[in-house]
């Protein structure tokens, strides 16, 4: 994300709009180009990692579902097509915005394209299978830790319960 940031905000103030500002200008206009370039970095990761996220979950329940992997990776690609054209439509500007970031950040370091190659194929590997990976097992934790909280809840109660009614035992 944070090379998008840096990209994006690197292509406004490569702008002409931005070169033909005079320096009080430039310089009043860099906190609200850094919070655009902030806003635009999050919304295509957030589209990135949703698509990711849906897409693993998607196969899970077809993997499920079917068993065999590659009726599953099958029937995934249809579920996701054909049912979810808001988010895949979303996932592929957002893929498209994200490529276009990392590419403007690799190009302000090195021209080679095997540099390139090799900076994006891991920031894609880091950026969205392993942030969605770790976000799924946040999630999972939350919900443990909610059912957890419940259960002692639950058990709270039930001992509030006993105590209750052996007060009522004793009273008779």
């Amino acid at each position: 994300m944070f090379t998008s940031v840096i990209a994006f905000f690197n292509m406004f103030v490569q702008g002409s709009v931005y070169k033909h500002m005079d320096p009080h200008g430039q310089g009043n206009a860099t906190a609200g180009v850094l919070a655009v370039s902030i806003g635009m970095s999050i919304a295509f990761q957030l589209g990135v990692m949703f698509f990711v996220f849906r897409v693993h979950r998607e196969f899970k329940e077809q993997k499920v579902k079917i068993g065999d992997n590659m009726q599953a990776v099958k029937s995934t690609a249809v579920q996701m097509i054909s049912h979810h054209r808001f988010l895949l439509g979303w996932s592929v500007i957002s893929f498209a915005a994200d490529t276009v970031g990392d590419f403007t950040f690799i190009n302000l370091l090195t021209n080679d394209p095997m540099m390139e190659l090799g900076y994006t194929l891991s920031l894609y590997a880091v950026s969205t299978i392993i942030l969605s990976a770790s976000l799924e097992r946040h999630w999972a934790a939350k919900v443990a830790l909610e059912n957890w909280r419940a259960f002692r809840a639950y058990t709270k109660l039930m001992h509030l319960k006993v105590r209750v009614a052996q007060a009522r035992q004793e009273e008779k």
